[in-house]
């Protein structure tokens, strides 16, 4: 009895409202059926592909989404053929596109993964040419140009260096500023020449402003070894005469004839006007087949620039009309059949724009304002202008204006408060059943499953805010954490619900676990840790026969001096901070291995000091006595001092060791580290600490033979008391060892053997 009144009580609390909510969603339904232009999403932006026969439509975002809905479309059906997203945060916009290779480039900006260089091709392939690489602080705002076919980006990445990218071809090619070996001084700030981008010069120019105070004018395109041009301003020289000679020298390096521009002149009637940039004089007008009056010129490829305008000198009472002009041959392509379907108002817009691929016969037109596009055949004359509310149009296919699964799915995703409350008075019960059963069981086997796909890295808070959504009265928060990878220091965004019992902060150190691939992570614990089966000391990635490209100092530190060293293996680059002592050199072209441990790069071994083979290596406790920092931070790893005991033999051994350590660790003295060393070396410390003596000893010779790890393997001949020593051990290079040092040694005056316990106190 009491089981059918639970029953009917469920019935009444649930089912009955549900019912008459459901009467209402239908009609609901049935009205946005027959409404459904109503509800179309809005088009960002429209693009066409494929000399007119498909188009690609990039909509607004849904609220809440971080990424744009793209579709492509069948231009003579209107048929979707692919759907697929663009990342892009709240914030996001889209950028100047570009076409190459017969597909579009298309930027969209996440403020978590960089600048996403989306290449959509016409079979509706996608690939994202910058794979979170591409920076831009302020978003797309800035840093981002559409130049005669190319994709230009300036800006500055996570780790706060200056860089020029550029797409050409479809291929992304990247200059880091930074480089020694392209400027003369540190860069501290990038800034494009003004009006260089709109034909004010030949090729666009970055100032640049160095930390000794002088200028570099930079060229705003990559030539072909992926490096811009580089010109410094002299000190008798103003900046606009060093401008001048930049673009003269930077316009006869890439081929462009800077004595012939084709320039908008303001004089009335507004004619296009060839321009000599070198002399900064006014030339003729370009002869157009027809008089183009009011003229806008837009430049499309490296030959080639589109003379727009009036068939009126006064717009208001001409069409308009325009011709492709070829700069190298002096030939024109009539666009007039695309142009006149526009009007004078949209060839002022801020955001249209024509786009041509050198040896094409189409010109493609996109206007962003009014996420408009269009193209023309200039040879059979064909053109079609495709606008914004078309586009939305195509999203609704036939069975939308019907009954249908997929019409009732796209009202339900709709939302509204009559959704949302029939939603819930149905399926709060079949939800409860479903989360009490089987849903921890599924988000268990989901997690593990992330958790085995990504790789265990440490990593650090940042940033953390409250999303707005709360689970069981508990809040989702974003946190924002840096971590490195691979050498490169990198941030991304988890959301994770907590309770607001834990005390989590900004800078708390985090263990995550990173997919490269798909550029997302998760948090991890130590049982996740164990489950794994990693530690913290995990065995490393060991990357064989890697080749030293570029040095780069980073200043003194003690006696040694900080450098960061670029290796290249297996057609990947590598970055690796190091001390390089007195005494001891590294040189461009030496071969080593390289450690890849948890994301972190660092030397294995380099030259020929040995190796440390699984047979040989001997890994003890060490408890951490002391540690000291030094202002020196590379690729996100500071530099600090661990003295640190080893008490887990019959001796006690003191060590001192030099590390890069990344910013999100937490090192403090008191903490126990795993120390790997050679089973011999451990071995002799020992047996000479425990039975031989100990006193000062004059160093007479030094010989280095490689590293084992970042420390250099030295070869030391000693002299006290008129006997000779000689010892084969790694030194700590912040201390390094030269002639002429009075080291502490543990010595064995039979066997002649020693060993450094205290470092020279010149």
């Amino acid at each position: 009895m009491k089981k059918m009144r639970g029953i009917s009580l469920l019935n009444l609390v649930f089912f009955i409202p549900g019912i008459l909510l459901s009467v209402s969603v239908w009609n609901s339904y049935n009205r946005y059926i027959g409404n459904v232009d109503d509800y179309l999403p809005t088009p960002k932006g429209v693009y066409v592909l494929d000399e007119g026969k498909k188009a690609v439509g990039v909509f607004e975002k849904d609220l809440g989404e971080e990424q744009f809905t793209a579709r492509l479309f069948d231009t003579a059906t209107g048929n979707v053929l692919k759907e697929f997203v663009l990342d892009s945060d709240f914030s996001g916009e889209l950028g100047p596109a570009v076409y190459q290779q017969g597909g579009v480039i298309i930027p969209t900006y996440n403020s978590s993964n960089g600048l996403r260089i989306n290449f959509i091709r016409p079979s509706g392939e996608v690939e994202e040419l910058a794979r979170s690489t591409v920076h831009i602080p302020g978003g797309m705002g800035s840093g981002t140009y559409s130049w005669r076919g190319r994709l230009i980006v300036s800006g500055e990445t996570i780790g706060q260096a200056l860089y020029l990218a550029q797409v050409k071809d479809g291929k992304l090619q990247m200059a880091n500023f930074n480089n020694p070996d392209l400027l003369p001084a540190r860069p501290v700030s990038v800034n494009e020449v003004h009006r260089s981008f709109e034909n004010d010069q030949a090729v666009p120019i970055f100032s640049v402003s160095l930390k000794d105070d002088r200028t570099a004018f930079v060229s705003g395109i990559l030539d072909n070894n992926g490096l811009p041009l580089v010109l410094l301003q002299n000190k008798e020289e103003n900046t606009f005469d060093a401008e001048d000679r930049a673009g003269a020298s930077f316009a006869k390096h890439f081929g462009f004839n800077n004595a012939k521009l084709v320039r908008e002149n303001g004089d009335y009637p507004g004619k296009a006007v060839f321009y000599n940039a070198a002399k900064s004089e006014w030339g003729a007008a370009v002869p157009t087949p027809k008089p183009v009056y009011q003229a806008k010129v837009f430049l499309l490829n490296d030959q080639e620039v589109l003379i727009a305008g009036s068939t009126a000198e006064d717009e208001l009472n001409g069409t308009v009309l325009g011709y492709v002009f070829n700069e190298k041959t002096g030939k024109y392509s009539d666009a007039t059949d695309l142009l006149g379907k526009l009007s004078y108002e949209d060839l002022k817009g801020e955001d249209i724009e024509f786009h041509k691929e050198p040896d094409s016969d189409t010109l493609y037109y996109v206007n962003g304002e009014h996420a408009a596009a269009g193209f023309v055949n200039v040879k059979s004359r064909e053109a079609k202008v495709f606008g914004g509310d078309l586009v939305r149009s195509w999203v609704v296919a036939e069975n939308e204006t019907r009954v249908s699964f997929s019409s009732f799915w796209n009202y339900v995703r709709q939302g509204g408060p009559l959704v949302i409350n029939w939603a819930v008075w149905l399926f709060i019960p079949l939800a409860t059943i479903f989360s009490g059963a089987l849903l921890p069981r599924l988000l268990s086997g989901t997690r593990s499953k992330k958790i085995a796909e990504g790789v265990a890295l440490p990593g650090k808070i940042v940033d953390m805010r409250e999303t707005g959504l709360y689970v069981n009265e508990r809040p989702q928060v974003g946190f924002t954490v840096r971590f490195e990878d691979e050498g490169q220091v990198k941030e991304i965004e988890i959301k994770q619900v907590i309770s607001y019992l834990n005390d989590i902060k900004v800078g708390d150190p985090v263990m995550i676990s990173y997919n490269r691939k798909k550029n997302k992570a998760v948090f991890i614990t130590e049982e996740d840790l164990k489950d794994m089966g990693q530690q913290p000391g995990t065995e490393p990635e060991i990357i064989r026969n890697a080749v030293l490209r570029r040095i780069e100092p980073y200043g003194r530190v003690n006696r040694g001096q900080a450098l960061q060293l670029h290796f290249t293996a297996d057609g990947r680059d590598y970055v690796v901070p190091v001390v390089q002592p007195p005494g001891f050199e590294y040189r461009v072209g030496e071969r080593a291995s390289l450690a890849l441990i948890q994301g972190t790069v660092r030397l294995y071994s380099y030259g020929n000091g040995g190796s440390f083979e699984k047979s040989e290596q001997f890994t003890l406790e060490g408890e951490v006595l002391r540690v000291e920092e030094y202002p020196i931070t590379i690729g996100g790893r500071k530099l600090m001092l661990f003295e640190v005991l080893l008490t887990e033999g019959s001796v006690p051994l003191r060590k001192i060791n030099s590390l890069y350590v990344p910013r999100e660790l937490p090192v403090k003295a008191g903490i126990t580290v795993p120390v790997a060393m050679r089973k011999d070396d451990y071995l002799k410390e020992v047996r000479l600490h425990r039975g031989g003596k100990q006193g000062a000893a004059k160093v007479t010779s030094v010989q280095y033979d490689g590293t084992l790890g970042e420390r250099p393997l030295a070869t030391i001949t000693l002299e006290r008391g008129g006997m000779t020593y000689r010892m084969t051990q790694t030194i700590e290079p912040m201390y390094g060892v030269e002639v002429g040092d009075e080291l502490w040694i543990a010595y064995d005056e039979a066997s002649r053997e020693a060993i450094i316990v205290n470092y020279s106190s010149t």
